[in-house]
């Protein structure tokens, strides 16, 4: 195949891909400065793909950002026992996940494989059972493999509040991690994916690639599964620090989406759960998040008045009402209903479609305040809330948001 004007391979990916001819499975690694953990990854991946798929042939796939920290030094002096390929390579053009995502899709059209298995490149708790378990599956007619983990109560705060409830609300299926990162795709999903036109929007080429592969498998109607994985444990972000452009780039791209995919979650109700495999078993405490709620405050008061205008126009009266006044509260009292966020996302998701360009760029960094309200409102009631606890408070917001779907049809126009 040859090599397109928009493609993410560099000519030296293509010398690899040449070299090898074909391949039955690949794992994608994204990366970049990872030098401290991609060995690590790559080798329980080649152990998985080993123990799990001895007569299949198989590709490790590195696909890197050009990292300063030696990343792909680190990879190119690996020696493997075990009889998988392994390329390591950077990738070209846009700087970001999506980009490394896709030179990683096309290196699987390229080889003619049959399933893909994407892992994140700073993971500590990878074991070659992840392996079998992402790629079995999409050998055996399923279109996506979504992780399920157990996590702290902390730990994906974007998931949490944003990416479930809306997800499983708008298609009906409850996918307990749509931007998980470690995912296992068949081969026609893949090829699915790389047809998309959202590669041209500003998000899927950087974080917002996760979602972009499930709301585009479950608008596809692709038969989709969770991987029970344990704990996940990686570099966790502290929602008041690291995460301001990751935020824009994954609810930017669900609601790109959304937009996108209308007609097919608009005929939708009721939500369905998804078929989990892997054995639920007690995989320990997962890693400790540790985030200040005075922060968390801080941040919401100093960030409000910034986009005032834009909550007034995009908020209804009582709504807005409800989220000015919390700007006035102390840190006791700090907290808003699950009613009031579900009508928060469904106006925004709603707002988003009747803008364009930088004017969407600015809603979302509206949104991303109220977030960060939400993050506090969570932290606050669920301080003395074990795992469990915590967990059953946010399920209990994604019936919110079903219930409240019809708010959204309403003004979504």
């Amino acid at each position: 195949m040859k090599k397109d004007s928009n493609s993410a391979l560099s000519s030296h990916s293509w010398k690899y891909l040449r070299n090898i001819k074909t391949a039955d499975v690949l794992v994608g690694i994204p990366s970049y400065n990872n030098a401290h953990t991609i060995n690590y990854v790559i080798y329980q991946a080649a152990k998985g793909l080993e123990t799990n798929f001895p007569n299949l042939k198989s590709v490790i796939f590195v696909s890197d950002g050009n990292s300063t920290d030696g990343t792909l030094a680190t990879v190119e002096a690996m020696r493997l026992p075990f009889q998988v390929d392994v390329i390591p390579v950077t990738y070209v053009g846009i700087s970001g996940k999506g980009s490394a995502v896709k030179a990683i899709f096309e290196a699987a059209r390229s080889l003619e494989v049959k399933a893909v298995a994407l892992v994140d490149s700073d993971l500590r708790s990878i074991t070659p059972e992840w392996i079998r378990l992402l790629i079995s599956l999409t050998l055996t007619g399923t279109g996506l493999v979504t992780p399920l983990y157990a996590r702290h109560k902390y730990d994906g705060t974007i998931t949490n509040f944003l990416c479930y409830p809306v997800t499983s609300s708008l298609y009906g299926k409850k996918i307990r991690q749509p931007i998980g990162g470690d995912f296992g795709l068949s081969m026609e999903l893949v090829k699915e994916l790389l047809e998309s036109p959202l590669w041209q929007t500003p998000y899927v080429r950087r974080f917002g690639v996760d979602i972009f592969e499930t709301h585009t498998a479950l608008s596809k109607k692709f038969e989709i599964k969770q991987a029970f994985l344990g704990s996940k444990v990686h570099e966790a972000k502290d929602p008041s620090k690291h995460l301001a452009s990751m935020f824009k780039q994954v609810v930017g791209s669900m609601f790109t989406c959304i937009e996108l995919y209308e007609k097919v979650w608009k005929e939708i109700r009721g939500i369905r759960r998804v078929e989990i495999v892997g054995e639920e078993r007690y995989v320990g405490t997962p890693e400790a998040i540790h985030i200040n709620i005075q922060d968390i405050v801080r941040d919401y008061k100093s960030g409000f008045d910034s986009y005032r205008q834009i909550y007034r126009a995009i908020l209804s009266k009582c709504v807005f009402r409800e989220v000015e006044e919390l700007k006035k509260t102390d840190n006791m009292r700090f907290s808003f209903s699950p009613e009031t966020w579900v009508k928060i996302v469904y106006s925004f998701v709603a707002g988003f479609r009747s803008r364009k360009g930088s004017e969407r760029e600015r809603l979302l960094d509206a949104l991303r305040i109220l977030w960060i309200g939400k993050v506090g409102t969570f932290i606050k009631e669920t301080s003395q809330m074990n795992a469990q606890e915590a967990e059953k408070k946010i399920e209990e917001e994604v019936r919110v948001f079903e219930k409240l779907k019809p708010y959204l049809l309403d003004i979504f126009l």
